[in-house]
């Protein structure tokens, strides 16, 4: 059976945009962005891929059509082929909600038959009607991260924004079956608010809100603990409740929460730019972060006691939140926990993919043994000849014999502290760049973080960088359970040892914490070998890993973008496969 997953809702922020009163950055406080689409034949994953890594926009809710034709591409197949298109949102059980409180919203963007003529027009898909399913948000967000955990009874808990009108859902799981233990709805969201302080600190909402997590350990959470404590309330049964009354006696249903961030205003004003950042902007976003913790810390913990579950499974925006994730292995109440490396509504399509084909009755077992997140696009070694070909007067074109050759060379490039891209393989599924679409660099080297984040990057100073890290030699360097598996794809942050703090200021951030990568020998060799190959020159093995893009670019899919990137910015050397390049001046 061929299933196509997808995700993204096509017309969501161009109908914002239409708003006369819009204000500017209002168009991303909408549901239905990053569209991504995901290939299931006969229970296993052939391909995914965001629809942003091919038309370029960062976050883009278009229909995938792009995303999908890759997708049919890798296996071989085409569009009839298809006998089912799964799309992870279903706005049949919301529809009385939106139809009172915001019909045009409805009418327009919402209303599942708007889907069925994107699938006609832009795929061409014959008979639409009769293969189209439509799953609800939190349910694919939920099988994402249980089919492929490998559990057999799991609970899995979904937190984001919102999904139709759901902002936290529990399920337990047992054997595929979902049974929904409890949610939380709209505007009860610790996803919206997290990203309400993000937009008030001068962020993007709906995109930056790693930025906050990244900012919040430069601050102190004690002067607006009893604020965000007030604020939001926990209850029983792992209940909470965002008393915005506190703050605003408007209708909370206003979709852009202008008076709740006037509130904020009153509280602390918004900084216009980063050099107006103050101490007291770090303490509010520490104070946030503290909250997120602690609500999830309580809803997570009262279900884990309830069900006596031991088994772990998370997915949504908020499950990115790695802070968070750190606490929650620091607390030990699970035996294994699984995140989804998409946690974020690109994996709603590889979600509802597994979960149309288990209600088909495919055997979905042997996603569970797949290799996430690496089902994007990948080039040849005559594809990567061809996109140098056309810079060949701009750099100078090194072939080596083997990846591993490759590998050694960029491992002395580490140890004599240049910046350098690695692009190998295929392209990992998800926002976390894990040894495929990587920026290399010496985490040891004093002025690596500046160099990269100002110079290379283009990016705030202030953000962190993480460091990859070969497992066996991981508990050296971080305190750590190797065993833990956010830390496989870089969703939880951990102490680094006080002893090498100064040694790998590249990767240490402020408070002692580091976003660690494990990298295992069987999940991905050649990134793996690297490693390796620094270590063996530099006496650390591990390396500053960074997403091969710039600021608003996507993650870089494809050779041509990778050396127009490395011609712009300052990187001294791009490997590709077999071939380095160089620019003349070096």
């Amino acid at each position: 059976m061929i299933i196509v997953g997808y995700s993204g809702i096509d017309n969501s922020v161009e109908f914002a945009r239409n708003n006369p009163d819009l204000r500017p950055g209002e168009e991303r406080m909408v549901q239905g962005l990053d569209s991504a689409a995901t290939l299931v034949v006969d229970g296993k994953v052939i391909a995914a891929a965001e629809e942003e890594r091919f038309c370029g926009q960062k976050h883009t809710g278009k229909f995938p059509s792009a995303a999908i034709s890759f997708c049919l591409q890798e296996a071989g197949l085409s569009m009839n082929d298809i006998d089912f298109i799964a799309h992870g949102f279903n706005y049949r059980l919301a529809a009385p909600f939106y139809k009172k409180f915001d019909p045009a919203i409805y009418e327009h963007v919402y209303k599942p038959e708007l889907q069925l003529r994107l699938c006609e027009r832009s795929l061409g898909l014959r008979n639409a009607a009769e293969r189209f399913i439509s799953v609800g948000h939190h349910l694919a967000h939920a099988a994402s991260a249980y089919f492929p955990s490998g559990y057999d009874k799991a609970l899995c808990v979904v937190c984001d924004g919102m999904g139709e009108l759901e902002s936290f859902t529990a399920f337990e799981v047992d054997g595929g079956e979902f049974k929904k233990l409890a949610q939380v709805t709209i505007p009860n969201s610790i996803g919206i608010l997290y990203s309400l302080v993000t937009r008030h600190l001068g962020f993007d909402f709906n995109a930056d809100e790693y930025k906050l997590m990244g900012l919040a350990p430069y601050g102190d959470p004690v002067p607006f603990r009893q604020f965000f404590n007030d604020f939001v309330v926990l209850g029983e049964q792992g209940k909470f409740e965002i008393r915005y009354e506190l703050l605003t006696k408007s209708d909370v249903r206003d979709a852009h929460f202008r008076d709740v961030l006037a509130s904020f205003a009153e509280i602390i004003s918004s900084p216009s730019d980063m050099d107006e950042m103050k101490q007291i902007h770090y303490d509010f976003a520490a104070a946030a972060q503290e909250c997120v913790e602690r609500v999830l810390l309580h809803a997570i913990g009262y279900w884990q006691q309830a069900t006596g579950l031991k088994q772990f499974c998370m997915a949504g925006g908020v499950a990115l939140n790695c802070t968070f994730n750190g606490k929650l292995i620091e607390r030990n109440i699970f035996d294994r926990i699984y995140i989804q490396p998409a946690a974020g509504d690109d994996g709603t399509s590889l979600g509802a993919a597994l979960f149309t084909a288990n209600r088909k009755g495919e055997d979905v077992t042997a996603s569970r043994k797949q290799q996430m997140p690496f089902y994007g696009p990948s080039s040849t070694h005559d594809e990567i000849l061809r996109a140098v070909e056309k810079f060949r007067d701009k750099v100078i074109v090194t072939e080596f014999d083997s990846v591993e050759e490759t590998a050694c060379d960029a491992a002395e490039g580490v140890a004599d502290d240049l910046v350098q891209a690695w692009f190998q393989g295929a392209m990992e599924f998800g926002p976390r760049a894990l040894g495929n679409r990587t920026i290399l660099a010496n985490p040891a080297s004093p002025d690596i973080k500046s160099r990269v984040n100002m110079i290379i990057k283009l990016r705030e100073g202030f953000r962190p960088f993480a460091p990859a890290v070969n497992a066996e030699h991981a508990a050296k360097y971080f305190d750590i359970d190797i065993d833990a598996t956010p830390f496989e794809y870089m969703l939880a942050t951990c102490q680094v040892k006080p002893e090498w703090r100064d040694r790998l200021p590249g990767i240490t951030h402020v408070d002692g914490s580091a976003r660690v990568q494990t990298v295992f020998e069987h999940r991905n060799p050649g990134f793996y070998h690297l490693i390796n190959e620094i270590g063996i020159r530099t006496g650390v093995y591990c390396t500053l890993n960074t997403s091969f893009n710039v600021m608003s670019q996507p993650m870089i899919a494809l050779p041509d973008t990778a050396v127009e990137t490395f011609l712009r910015v300052k990187i001294d050397r791009l490997y590709m496969g077999r071939v380095r390049l160089s620019k003349p001046e070096e």
